[in-house]
């Protein structure tokens, strides 16, 4: 007596993949942006008319159970390559998508392929096979994007690929019989059993993987929105901070220096030429800073028409440099905007910290007071943090000089000078 009712596995993995393909169908509902659900859904529940077509053969004329459950099991599978290529924002591939079914419908129209066994076996673990490992590659080749689905989902389909692969030399040592398996004895195998349970556990876990893949990306989408300045596509003051702390305490070599840029009169331009044309000033001047900016540069908007950076280069005179770039470019990018004159231009402080860890707060605060003299002298221009020397605690009986401003006070006379 068989350990598994077949038949019963039969219909069990049928209906397990009818209500995962509904699922699918109505997550894809839920969210018509990603397309990719859509092919997922259709590829699911055209795999179980195919299986379903299958499991009837000796039942049903072989012109169904053989012929057409191959063309659908086959669309079933540039379906699912379909979704894949769907998801990485590839376009529909007409070629793909008919490939399969096109040549099993070409073997059919040739007797000594269609009546052997092995020849069928080959054709069709060729053709399944191929879309996998299609599938697989698809999925591989996005993998910049960080989700954490996608490897064993990679895995998986690739798998697959491989274990249809693998029948076809030993198709090929060991023939099949020419006998059609049809016989009530043959669905009680044990071993069709098994092969049908691993079939419906393999389709769940493709399925659960691909919803979660969907669900990532969402998510991740969600993250970055949060964390980036809609206006500029910069990070944001909050992620900004964040990715520079981190950039901060992390063992790097050369030096790291924190850039605070502030563009001349923003006022003026906001008043004179409407905000509509303040922001286009912004978006320039986001653009010209990620185009001049060192590679590894981490770029981001703290409000206004204030922005920041964290630049890494050999020495000192290279991100000065690097500012003087960003300030030359935009100055000139900046002259003409839309036809109209505008005449922008930024002011750079910076602040270097030769050994990091260094203080994001404090290093901050340095490139800030940088940025107050740059706008004291004149605006249009970089000027450099020098190390500041703290001050002895005066003696109680000497009298503090009128005529020597207090760092306070200093520092108030250039808020007022930029003003």
């Amino acid at each position: 007596m068989p350990l598994l009712h077949v038949p019963t596995i039969y219909v069990l993995m049928l209906s397990a993949m009818v209500l995962l393909g509904a699922l699918t169908f109505f997550a894809w509902l839920q969210n018509r942006a990603v397309r990719a659900l859509a092919w997922w859904s259709g590829a699911v529940l055209v795999m179980a008319v195919a299986l379903g077509l299958l499991c009837l053969r000796g039942t049903i004329p072989d012109v169904y159970s053989v012929d057409l459950a191959y063309v659908v099991l086959f669309t079933a599978c540039a379906l699912m390559l379909e979704g894949a290529r769907c998801f990485e924002g590839k376009r529909p591939s007409p070629a793909a998508l008919l490939a399969g079914a096109l040549v099993w419908i070409a073997a059919c129209q040739i007797p000594a392929l269609y009546d052997s066994a092995t020849a069928r076996m080959i054709i069709v673990s060729a053709a399944v096979g191929l879309y996998s490992f299609g599938c697989a590659y698809v999925l591989w080749s996005g993998r910049a994007e960080p989700l954490l689905s996608r490897w064993p989902l990679i895995v998986l389909t690739a798998l697959g690929g491989g274990l249809f692969l693998v029948r076809i030399p030993l198709a090929v040592i060991s023939p099949l019989a020419e006998a059609p398996i049809a016989s009530f004895d043959a669905l009680r195998s044990f071993w069709f059993a098994i092969v049908s349970t691993a079939t419906l556990l393999y389709f769940i876990a493709i399925n659960y993987l691909f919803l979660a893949l969907t669900k990532e990306r969402s998510e991740l989408a969600h993250k970055r929105a949060s964390m980036t300045d809609a206006l500029t596509g910069l990070a944001n003051r909050r992620a900004f901070m964040e990715f520079a702390e981190k950039r901060l305490n992390a063992p790097a070599s050369g030096t790291v220096a924190f850039l605070i840029f502030d563009l001349d009169r923003f006022k003026a331009i906001n008043d004179g030429h409407g905000h509509s044309m303040g922001d286009r000033v912004l978006r320039l001047f986001a653009h010209t800073l990620s185009a001049n900016l060192p590679r590894e540069s981490i770029a981001g908007r703290l409000g206004g028409e204030e922005f920041a950076a964290i630049v890494s280069g050999p020495d000192q005179q290279t991100t000065i440099a690097a500012a003087e770039r960003v300030r030359e470019s935009f100055a000139a990018a900046a002259r003409v905007v839309g036809g109209v004159p505008i005449a922008a231009t930024v002011s750079i402080g910076l602040a270097h910290a030769n050994d990091p860890p260094a203080d994001i707060e404090a290093l901050c605060e340095r490139a800030d007071k940088a940025l107050y003299q740059a706008k004291a002298l004149g605006r249009n221009r970089v000027e450099s943090a020098v190390d500041e020397l703290i001050p002895l605690a005066p003696d109680a009986s000497v009298e503090a000089d009128p005529l020597i401003p207090s760092p306070k006070r200093a520092r108030r006379a250039m808020k007022r000078a930029a003003a």
